[in-house]
C-alpha cells in the first residue's frame, strides 16, 4: 500500500550521495549507468496536496481512498518504481496551498502532484506551476477557468464545471422550469457554477429571477430560505458540497420548502458522500453529474464494490477522481518506462491517455488538457433500500468549447 510519508531531508540527501558513489563506481569498472536506469529504481513520488480539513474534508479523504484503492490494485508500483504518496493539506486557503506545494516540490521533491479540491486554491497555484513546469494532474477543482490558463503541465482529470452545468442550464430549461432563482455558496467554485449554469440556461431563454450567496461554511441558512420563500420561484438551483450540502438539504426539508418550490442542483450537492446524512429530505432533487454509483458498466461494478469492500461505503465522485488521478497516472508512465524527469514526454503520454472509467469512456481534450466524458442526468430516489442517484438521461462526449465561453 503506498504510504502517506514525508521522508527526513537526510535520508534523501543519503540516497543522492549513493547513487552519486555508485555511478563513480560503475564508472571506475568501465560500465556506463545511464541516469534513466538510475532515476527509474528511485521511488516515485506522488505529492497530494488537497483540502484534508475544514468543509471538504470528507471529499479529500475520499479522493485519496480513490487513489489508494487502484494503486493498490497495480501492486502499489509503476515501471518497477515504488510508490510513495507525500499529503500535505491546503486547509481551502489559497496561500496555504501556494506554500504546501513549493514544500512538495523544492524540499519533498516529488515527481508529480495531484490533487486540490478548492477552486480558489487551485487558481492561486498556476503560475507556480508555470513558472517551475512542475507536471500536475488536478482530481478535484472544477472551476471552468482552469481549462484555459495554458501551461502544458497542467492537467485536469476530474471534470470543468462548465461541463455539467451547462448541460443541466440547458435541460433545465427544456424539462424543468424557465425561470428559476440560483443560490450557491459564496467561494470561486459556487459562482463559477452559477455563471456555467446561466450559460446553458439564459441561451436557452430561461429566466434568473435573483442569485444568492451564503458564505462557505455556513450552519443556518434560515435567512436565505426564508428569501426564497419570499420570492416563490418555479424552481430553485442550487450548488454547495460537504457538510454545506447535508445541511442545505436538511434545512430546504426542514422549512417547508422541499415539495413546494423543485429544487435542481448540481450533482456534487447530492453525491454519494452527503446523500447518508441526507437521507429522505434529499428525494426527488434533480442534478447533473459526469458519474454515479449506480452506472450499470463493468468498470464501475468493480470499483463500487472493490471500494465498498475497503472503505465500507459507497464511492462518490470525489473517490473516483482520485481511482482516475491513479489510472492517469499509471498509464502515462507505463508508456514512457517511468521517466519523469522528460517533462514533453509525460505530457505527450498523458494526452495519448484514454480508458474506460467507471465514469464511462475518458479521454483528455487536447485543446484544454481536460476531459471529454458522459454527463448523467440525475434523480435522488429509493433504489434497493438505498438513497441513491437513478440516471435519468446521458448526454454523451461533452467537452468544453477550446476557446473560454464568453
Amino acid at each position: 500500500m503506498p504510504n502517506d510519508i514525508l521522508r527526513p531531508r537526510a535520508a534523501g540527501d543519503r540516497r543522492r550521495f549513493l547513487s552519486h558513489t555508485g555511478a563513480l563506481g560503475a564508472a571506475a569498472l568501465g560500465v556506463h549507468a545511464p541516469a534513466i536506469l538510475a532515476q527509474s529504481k528511485a521511488p516515485l513520488r506522488i505529492g497530494v496536496l488537497n483540502s484534508f480539513s475544514k468543509v471538504f474534508a470528507a471529499l479529500a479523504q475520499a479522493n485519496l481512498n480513490g487513489m489508494n484503492l487502484y494503486f493498490d490494485q497495480i501492486g502499489g508500483t509503476i515501471a518497477g518504481r515504488k510508490i510513495e504518496i507525500v499529503r500535505e493539506d491546503d486547509e481551502i486557503n489559497p496561500q496555504v496551498g501556494l506554500q504546501k506545494l513549493k514544500k512538495l516540490v523544492e524540499s519533498d521533491r516529488v515527481d508529480i502532484v495531484a490533487g486540490v479540491q478548492a477552486s480558489n486554491v487551485a487558481m492561486a497555484i498556476v503560475d507556480y506551476l508555470r513558472q517551475s513546469q512542475q507536471f500536475f494532474l488536478c482530481s478535484g477543482a472544477g472551476i471552468a477557468a482552469l481549462s484555459y490558463v495554458n501551461v502544458p503541465n497542467f492537467f485536469r482529470c476530474s471534470t470543468s464545471g462548465w461541463q455539467g452545468h451547462s448541460v443541466m442550464g440547458e435541460w433545465n430549461h427544456d424539462n424543468f422550469s424557465k425561470e428559476a432563482l440560483l443560490i450557491a455558496s459564496d467561494f470561486a467554485g459556487g459562482r463559477d457554477t452559477l455563471a456555467e449554469f446561466k450559460n446553458g440556461f439564459v441561451k436557452k431563454g430561461g429566466k434568473v429571477i435573483k442569485e444568492i450567496y451564503p458564505p462557505l461554511g455556513n450552519n443556518d441558512f434560515s435567512t436565505y430560505l426564508a428569501d426564497i420563500r419570499s420570492v416563490n420561484p418555479p424552481g430553485v438551483f442550487a450548488f454547495f458540497a460537504g457538510s454545506d450540502a447535508v445541511r442545505f438539504v436538511k434545512q430546504y426539508s426542514e422549512y417547508g420548502l422541499r415539495g413546494k418550490i423543485k429544487l435542481s442542483s448540481s450533482g456534487f450537492m447530492v453525491e454519494s458522500d452527503v446523500l447518508p446524512s441526507q437521507g429522505r429530505d434529499a428525494l426527488g432533487i434533480l442534478s447533473s453529474l459526469h458519474y454515479a454509483d449506480t452506472l450499470d458498466n463493468p468498470e464501475n461494478k468493480k470499483f463500487v464494490a472493490e471500494y465498498r469492500a475497503r472503505f465500507k461505503e459507497y464511492p462518490s465522485v470525489y473517490s473516483e477522481y482520485g481511482y482516475v488521478a491513479a489510472r492517469c497516472i499509471h498509464d502515462m508512465l507505463t508508456r514512457i518506462d517511468g521517466n519523469t524527469q522528460d517533462r514533453e514526454k509525460m505530457r505527450a503520454a498523458m494526452l495519448a491517455t484514454q480508458f474506460n472509467a467507471p465514469r464511462g469512456p475518458f479521454r483528455f481534450n487536447t485543446a484544454t488538457q481536460n476531459p471529454v466524458h458522459n454527463v448523467y442526468i440525475r434523480e435522488v430516489a429509493e433504489l434497493d433500500g438505498r438513497v441513491a442517484n437513478k440516471v435519468i438521461a446521458t448526454v454523451r462526449d461533452v467537452r468544453e468549447p477550446a476557446t473560454k465561453p464568453t
